[in-house]
């Protein structure tokens, strides 16, 4: 079988059909080194874990009310049960975890579980790696598909393998595409959400939008064999290659040119979106202190200076270029709702702290393209469906790849969730069907005489 994509998703697919016990699988890689966005993730993963006062029930219904009701409720409670092997299976393969979870940003309950390393998405990234290498599985790196080769199976159409960039065909017996989505694809952006104009980066790799590996290659192959695809325009923008530098919420502010909130700081980045355009604004600043505890991104942030400090407020102020008295006014009324929990200004309900002890750290932040929530409609099995609704046969999507699982919005600490989620549940069901095939083949072939 096949595996076109060597991210998160893809990896979790091509250990998950191994460990099912597939013979030979292949993993298809465009670019020159394997990760996809899981290498650059904060590692937020949600995980539902007994003894922390989460459930099933909470899960489900945070990310479901998250999505705005539209994902599939099916998906969701799948995602739900499924993350419930996704540490020990990472530790299984080698992966350590803090001990206590933390609320992801845009999460709603502290289910997210951070590795004890730095790096921690190049760590999950290497861990399944080691693993579909041990495992007996083959990668090739500058291999891009472009064509899925398909061949008529009584009524349908079954997916039998996948043509490469310069006509190399490859069978297989099933394929699961897990390329990611297709926010770094300007044509495709201006198809389904038009108003994600060029000006508009990705959390990927803001400077250089070339490299970024999310074009959408998996989406447009299924479309091309009659998959249906599902909730298109949902695309979510974050700050995140800016002033941020905490990865769960409630420990910084996010300030408008004058020095003021603007803004309740733990909504839903759509939300928190909306509002920056209603001030006529395309960044803005995002300050916390020195008790805040800083994320991956802090120490490279704050070397290169697109993070800053400031020793009082009096510094802060010159260096924002904002009145001094407007900014002691905007501390002075957040320190005071963080300690009696009552925001008269914004409605904010979650303060980790006040933002009084200096040193101040503070920089400019803006909005990139993160995450499509819309993709290859699937099935529980990680089938990609027809336009009828029925199952391709032989063709699988897990990841970014697909839609559904998360609506028109996606839970914080879900995304890698779900990528190593549905990917397993890919690389198994294609593998059985792989199976299958093979079985009835066997069946079908006429005996010698």
């Amino acid at each position: 079988m096949i595996v076109v994509g060597a991210g998160g998703a893809g990896l979790a697919a091509a250990v998950g059909a191994k460990e099912w016990g597939a013979e030979r699988v292949l993993l298809l890689e465009k670019q020159p080194t394997a990760g996809g966005h899981t290498m650059v993730a904060s590692g937020s993963l949600n995980a539902l874990v007994e003894g922390f006062g989460d459930s099933a029930e909470r899960f489900f219904d945070d990310t479901f009310e998250a999505g705005e009701g539209k994902a599939d409720p099916e998906l969701v409670q799948r995602l739900v049960e499924g993350s419930r092997q996704v540490l020990p299976w990472f530790r299984s393969l080698g992966v350590a975890f803090e001990d206590v979870p933390y609320e992801a940003y845009n999460g709603s309950w502290p289910r997210a579980w951070r590795s004890v390393a730095s790096h921690p998405g190049f760590r999950f990234i290497s861990a399944l790696m080691r693993r579909f290498k041990a495992l007996g599985g083959e990668v090739r790196y500058g291999a891009r598909a472009e064509w899925l080769l398909t061949e008529d199976d009584y009524d349908d159409t079954r997916i039998t393998g996948v043509r490469l960039q310069g006509g190399e065909e490859i069978r297989g017996r099933a394929v699961v595409l897990a390329t990611g989505g297709w926010g770094a694809n300007a044509h495709l952006r201006r198809r389904w959400r038009p108003q994600l104009t060029d000006v508009y980066r990705t959390t990927f790799s803001p400077l250089r939008p070339e490299e970024d590996p999310a074009t959408g290659d998996g989406i447009r192959m299924a479309e091309a064999v009659g998959a249906r695809l599902r909730d298109m325009d949902a695309v979510m923008a974050i700050p995140y290659w800016g002033g941020r530098v905490l990865d769960y919420p409630g420990a910084e502010m996010f300030l408008d040119d004058s020095g003021r909130r603007f803004v309740d700081e733990t909504a839903t980045w759509s939300a928190i979106f909306e509002k920056l355009i209603e001030t006529g604004a395309s960044s803005f600043w995002v300050v916390t202190d020195e008790r805040s505890r800083k994320g991956e991104t802090f120490a490279g942030k704050f070397a290169s200076g697109v993070v800053k400090s400031a020793p009082d407020l009096a510094s802060l102020a010159r260096e924002m270029g904002v009145d001094v008295s407007v900014l002691r006014e905007t501390f002075r009324q957040h320190n005071a709702a963080a300690l009696s929990g009552e925001d008269w200004a914004f409605g904010r309900k979650c303060f980790m702290q006040t933002i009084e002890q200096p040193p101040f750290y503070f920089g400019r932040e803006r909005f990139d393209i993160h995450y499509c929530c819309g993709g290859i409609a699937i099935s529980t099995e990680a089938e990609a469906l027809s336009l009828e609704g029925r199952a391709i046969p032989g063709l699988y999507a897990a990841g970014e790849t697909a839609g559904g699982v998360h609506g028109r919005f996606r839970l914080g600490g879900n995304g890698l969730t779900d990528a190593f989620v549905f990917g397993r549940i890919a690389g198994e069901s294609a593998a059985s069907f792989a199976a299958r095939t093979v079985r009835e083949m066997r069946t079908r072939r006429p005996k010698r005489a």
